[in-house]
């Protein structure tokens, strides 16, 4: 028996599209300010205090409380000389009775006093010299402000495709061949 058999293969096709993918990243955005630093002075301006009262009072010039004070106490102290001195005399006198005549010795001494002379020089005393102010300075540092933003990556994706379809059917044909029909 004669067959003829004629087969066709079965062929696939593949059509296949690449992924895409693509990423940009956009620039970040910084800004950075400095804020100036601050200067606090605090000050109170120099004045050079002279006191020159010891100076002028050894020299005789004195405030009105000073002067009365002292010329109380340089009174006070005629006063108790004199005393003295009217004492001395009393007791002179008082010997007249011995003899001896005390009047001339008195009026010499009452007429030509005695004094005691020396050299001084014034003032004594350097005058007190004060210098009073000052200055404080104090700095506040301002940190700088930094501000930072980052922008996310833009992604774009396209998915890929792999198409599969038939480019060719199987077949398959079975035919009788014979002569005599």
């Amino acid at each position: 028996m004669p067959f003829q058999i004629k087969s066709t293969p079965g062929l696939i096709g593949i059509n296949t599209i690449s992924a895409k993918l693509s990423i940009r990243q956009p620039r970040g955005r910084q800004e950075i300010s400095q804020p100036k630093a601050e200067l606090y002075i605090e000050r109170e301006l120099p004045r050079v205090i002279i006191d020159q009262y010891q100076c002028f009072a050894e020299a005789g010039l004195k405030n009105p409380t000073d002067f009365a004070k002292d010329n109380g106490q340089w009174s006070y102290k005629c006063f108790l000389e004199a005393i003295a001195r009217y004492n001395e005399e009393g007791d002179m006198l008082a010997q007249i009775e011995k003899g001896s005549n005390p009047f001339p010795v008195i009026a010499e001494n009452r007429a030509f006093p005695r004094y005691d002379f020396n050299i001084d020089f014034i003032p004594k005393s350097r005058p007190k010299i004060d210098v009073t102010g000052y200055l404080n300075m104090r700095w506040k540092i301002n940190k700088p402000l930094i501000n930072y933003e980052v922008r996310k990556p833009i992604v774009d994706y396209e998915r890929g495709k792999v198409e599969i379809f038939m480019r060719q059917w199987p077949s398959l044909e079975i035919k009788y061949i014979d002569g005599k029909y």
